[in-house]
């Protein structure tokens, strides 16, 4: 019986020492990271940076006016991200649709005024 119950605290003991996920991580809002660069493919000085976070469908706009030739992305978000050259998300300019997740990582040359989620 000593050793059942020896046991039963040295389980007990061992599964409150394990370390659990953050709530923080677990609850994270999913975004796309992008760093804008002055020169093309992402080399030169990084010039600028901009979230997306994937908690709204409204038009998010890219409010600054610094020059760049490029941006890198780094993504977490489960949707789609829109990326227009033009303002208020404007269907009639030019835009690029990125993927979900980290299959939307790399480099990208299009000029961002706005953006929002699919």
């Amino acid at each position: 019986m000593q050793f059942t119950t020896t046991l039963a605290a040295l389980f007990i003991a061992s599964a409150a020492a394990l370390p659990g996920t953050p709530v923080q991580e677990r609850q994270a809002t999913p975004t796309a990271y992008l760093r804008f660069f002055n020169g093309g493919g992402c080399q030169g000085n990084w010039v600028e940076d901009f979230v997306f976070p994937q908690n709204t469908n409204d038009c998010i706009p890219v409010d600054f006016t610094t020059p760049y030739g490029s941006f890198n992305v780094t993504s977490t978000t489960t949707r789609q991200l829109r990326l227009y050259n033009s303002v208020n998300c404007d269907e009639s300019g030019q835009y690029i649709t990125l993927p979900a997740g980290p299959s939307a990582n790399g480099c990208y040359s299009q000029q961002v005024k706005s953006g929002k989620f699919l």
